[in-house]
């Protein structure tokens, strides 16, 4: 699905935002979307740039969304 290089590029971007590791992935019916479920988040602004940079690097539409109790979807590893 994603090669090394975009493999590699994801995982450093989550640690230059503080992220010990890339967060798991929701389910999803779409191709050309991905969305990350994170337990908590460093800062709206953050998430949002974080999200930017990620949607230029795997050419998908991307969000990064925090789980909590109304929203804690079915995941899988990146």
């Amino acid at each position: 699905m994603f090669n090394h290089g975009q493999r590699a590029a994801v995982e450093a971007s989550f640690r230059l935002a503080g992220f010990a590791r890339v967060p798991e992935l929701a389910e999803v019916d779409s191709e050309d979307e991905r969305l990350f479920v994170i337990d908590s988040a460093p800062s709206d602004h953050m998430l949002r740039d974080l999200e930017q940079v990620l949607q230029q690097l795997l050419g998908l539409k991307v969000a990064v969304l925090q789980r909590s109790q109304s929203f804690s979807p079915r995941t899988r590893p990146f």
